[in-house]
């Protein structure tokens, strides 16, 4: 991934998460571009319609279409076959990881409770897509999520 002139689709029902993780995205690529769509249906207009992004993030609970539904019809159809789409979500329901992580998402990002970790793990995420990668992350490493503290 190159760090100069990224554009990021990032798709969200939710005005406050968009606003955060394009916050964090800004932090960590100052020159990338954030394109909002607010749900499932606008997402895939974006990408059918216009240039391809070099990342997307897909919320999973959104109307018109989910974040599941509209992974598959990407991976269905083959609209993004170089692109990491990353999923995030409140849910760490292993159903919605495993149909995540069936249909080509890169990660599935479970929503942090503070700015800070969604930048460190956003970090993260975007530290290991930048490397060149022949095959995705194991199912070990899919989920990412904020750290535990040893008590």
């Amino acid at each position: 991934m190159n760090p100069n002139s990224i554009n990021i689709l990032i798709s969200d029902d939710d005005r406050d998460d968009v606003r955060l993780i394009t916050e964090a995205l800004q932090d960590i690529l100052p020159s990338c571009n954030c394109i909002e769509a607010r749900d499932g249906v606008a997402a895939l207009n974006f990408i059918k319609s216009n240039v391809h992004p070099d990342l997307v993030f897909l919320d999973l609970n959104m109307p018109l279409k989910n974040g599941i539904t509209c992974l598959k019809e990407i991976y269905h159809h083959n609209l993004l076959p170089d692109t990491p789409i990353v999923i995030y979500s409140t849910s760490k329901d292993m159903s919605d990881i495993d149909e995540s992580y069936k249909f080509g998402a890169r990660f599935y990002i479970v929503k942090p409770a503070s700015f800070t970790e969604l930048k460190r793990i956003i970090k993260r995420a975007i530290s290991i897509l930048g490397k060149p990668l022949a095959e995705r992350v194991d199912k070990a490493n899919f989920v990412l999520m904020e750290s535990r503290v040893a008590q």
